[in-house]
């Protein structure tokens, strides 16, 4: 079960989920580079940023490794992956390209199920990016501590269904005692 606090954790022993080495700040500034984007974004066109105005030929660089698309559907365990980053995949276990037709309840491992669930649904209902950080127990014993951000999009007016864009990054650490 996901322990989301607004508290930053510390740990010494840190790696990605994989094993690889990474660095103590990195999923922070994964989360905190996607809200910077947005909000220049929407300074920039003078209105909340919309799907349409989203660069989809940059969707490959890094900038967008670890960053998804969701289709939020009223049944929020039913929403669908749209889109997501190298890095997203890697962390998540996924396949490279997304399966549009699987929702995530049956994508993601269900340790993170709660915090992109409870994810989609703030961000739906709000017009301000959403950040999520804690830790998630891993099959393993270990830890791992994760920081997400979700923002609402818009395709217009009519649109029934939101699309929430977002980071994620994660880290194991060695459980504490």
């Amino acid at each position: 079960m996901p322990n989301d606090t607004s508290s930053a954790a510390t740990a010494v022993a840190v790696e990605s989920p994989d094993g690889a080495a990474m660095s103590a700040g990195r999923e922070r500034r994964v989360t905190e580079q996607l809200i910077s984007d947005w909000q220049e974004e929407t300074r920039r066109l003078g209105h909340a940023l919309a799907f349409m105005t989203l660069n989809t030929s940059a969707m490959t660089g890094p900038k967008w490794a670890h960053r998804f698309i969701i289709a939020v559907n009223p049944m929020v365990e039913h929403s669908s992956l749209l889109f997501y980053g190298a890095g997203f995949a890697s962390l998540l276990g996924l396949p490279p390209e997304p399966d549009k037709s699987v929702p995530i309840s049956a994508q993601l491992p269900a340790r993170y199920v709660p915090v992109f669930t409870s994810g989609c649904i703030t961000s739906s209902l709000s017009g301000a990016p959403i950040r999520r950080q804690g830790t998630v127990e891993r099959d393993d014993g270990r830890q791992e501590l994760y920081r997400a951000a979700f923002i609402r999009l818009k395709l217009d007016a009519s649109l029934r269904h939101p699309l929430a864009l977002g980071a994620f990054n994660c880290r194991a650490v060695a459980r504490k005692i």
